[in-house]
């Protein structure tokens, strides 16, 4: 009976809250607060204990998906081999060659494009980087200016007990 009610109040604790003001943190009450921060403890937790199993995942997912474009380009190149050979009246060995030339030059040029658009690119993704940074700093520290004290107090107090706690885990 007590683990039943135990697994209950654990459930309504991690059970999303109706909100009926903005989810915005600013108005975020102290339970709503502690609740977010202990879904990320949980989140931080379950990642650093699956992390050899995530990265499998992410591992196989990247595979198959390599081994799908590898099917798209075989039969891509099948087709135009076929097609080669009809239109030309070639055999399987020139209607490789013609392949393999045509792939070998549009693919230098495509590096030459990309080694010509580099600076430029790198510039602009430095750029949209510090000022997506920027932006997230400047929200935060509106955030935090904008609790009051007591729950100054209580974030910093959860964030630190989440960090022992995880800290403590990790050196058993």
């Amino acid at each position: 009976m007590k683990l039943s009610s135990l697994l209950d109040k654990t459930a309504r604790l991690f059970r999303k809250q109706a909100i009926t003001r903005p989810p915005d943190q600013h108005y975020e009450t102290d339970r709503q607060m502690l609740i977010r921060i202990a879904r990320q403890f949980a989140l931080l937790f379950i990642v650093i204990l699956l992390l050899d199993e995530i990265l499998e995942f992410v591992i196989e997912v990247l595979h198959f998906i390599f081994e799908l474009l590898h099917l798209f380009i075989e039969a891509i190149e099948e087709f135009v081999e076929s097609v080669l050979e009809l239109l030309l009246n070639t055999g399987h060995h020139a209607s490789e060659t013609i392949i393999v030339n045509t792939v070998l030059v549009v693919m230098i040029y495509g590096l030459y494009r990309f080694y010509r658009a580099w600076p430029r690119l790198y510039r602009r993704s430095k750029r949209n980087r510090l000022a997506a940074w920027l932006r997230y700093k400047r929200r935060k520290a509106r955030h935090w200016r904008a609790r009051p004290r007591n729950q100054k107090i209580k974030l910093i107090a959860a964030y630190t007990a989440g960090t022992a706690l995880l800290l403590f885990w990790l050196t058993l």
